[in-house]
């Protein structure tokens, strides 16, 4: 029984191959693949797609609305919260390869290790037709301006980090989302205007990257706060946490509990969100705000339903079940059944076939698997 169609290509046109955890960085099948994908199944973990695994970390494309699985962000698990990883599954190998680059002389390894590391992708870059995605790496490691980077990743390797975002990501949306975050790490008094944005794959780390600001800086309005604070909130929570702290490189450490100081502004003595109690997610914030551990989901599956069929906003909604799904696993260590169905619902309605793919998929291998385990 495959867990999803991505994962299944993958493992068989991988099968017998060897090298890969030490070239490629991961492998796409494990002896205990099973139990592991059970396991982040069980914990409530639906909204993604895993496909590979390296030593102590799973991968997984981000399930997004309206996008095909191969041109959607790929996201690395750390405990109960993701990451965003690579912008595409196209573009995943290059990525990872980009990981390594933040280990002393490990461009030096790529390069010496290169026919391998061409022959061994070509199964992977062929079936996403990113045949090209190599080279760009491959310039870089020879681009003599750039070895100054490379031989120190310790000072230098978010420029390298940046250089390959901005290389793979070359979207309007990755440069604004970078003039953004080089304001608010360059002084930290700077709070961006109100007005929403589209981050494209960054929405959710902006978002939130800019709630902390607002949280943390005194002389700003309520109003203007709130704005602010409102727009994280909304996100799809257990994706890109962002820390008091933050830079362009994401801490593994940070999780969704990032938002315990917006969601303590629920509290309606605080006189926050009255613009927006009427909305269907102002009563989930309540709901966290007042028993936060206790939390299930369920406030955000029935806003899901009113968002969709009332405010016809599919892809916020989706984001509610995303986030009903967090919870109930943070909270209870199971899957929100209600929001995994409701899901397959709403992605079947909206025509998003391959996510409903996906979710039916893993639907079917949770329940074979759940009681074996």
């Amino acid at each position: 029984m495959r867990l999803n169609k991505i994962h299944q290509d993958l493992k068989e046109l991988y099968k017998n191959k060897e090298q890969l955890s030490t070239i490629l960085g991961v492998e796409f099948s494990h002896k205990e693949e099973t139990e592991l994908y059970t396991k982040i199944l069980q914990v409530g973990q639906w909204y993604v797609a895993p496909f590979c695994f390296e030593k102590f970390d799973s991968y997984a494309i981000k399930l997004t609305p309206n996008k095909k699985l191969a041109d959607s962000p790929v996201c690395l698990r750390s405990g109960w919260d993701h990451y965003s990883f690579s912008n595409s599954l196209i573009t995943f190998l290059s990525f990872r390869q980009l990981k390594m680059l933040n280990t002393p002389n490990f461009a030096q390894y790529i390069l010496d290790d290169w026919q391998i590391l061409e022959e061994l992708s070509i199964p992977f870059r062929e079936y996403t037709n990113g045949l090209d995605t190599l080279e760009f790496l491959n310039e870089y490691l020879h681009n003599k301006d750039k070895q100054k980077y490379l031989s120190n990743p310790a000072e230098f390797y978010t420029n390298v980090y940046l250089d390959f975002w901005n290389h793979y990501y070359p979207a309007r949306q990755q440069k604004e989302y970078v003039q953004l975050m080089h304001s608010m790490i360059k002084d930290e008094s700077y709070f961006p205007d109100f007005k929403v944005e589209d981050y494209g794959i960054w929405n959710t780390r902006a978002y939130n990257a800019i709630g902390q600001r607002a949280y943390t800086l005194i002389n700003i309005k309520t109003e203007e706060k709130e704005n602010q604070l409102w727009q994280s909130f909304i996100q799809p929570h257990g994706f890109d946490a962002v820390e008091f702290d933050f830079g362009f490189i994401p801490y593994t450490t940070s999780s969704s509990f990032q938002l315990d100081p917006i969601i303590s502004k629920f509290n309606p003595e605080l006189g926050y969100f009255s613009k927006w109690r009427s909305h269907p997610l102002y009563e989930a914030g309540q709901i966290l705000n007042k028993n936060k551990s206790a939390y299930n989901g369920h406030a955000h599956i029935k806003a899901a339903k009113v968002i969709d069929e009332e405010l016809k906003d599919p892809v916020t909604a989706w984001n509610a079940l995303v986030s009903a799904g967090y919870w109930s696993g943070v909270n209870f260590g199971r899957p929100n059944i209600e929001a995994w169905n409701a899901a397959i619902d709403l992605s079947g309605k909206h025509g998003w076939t391959e996510i409903y793919e996906v979710l039916t998929d893993q639907l079917e291998f949770y329940n074979y698997y759940k009681d074996k385990i």
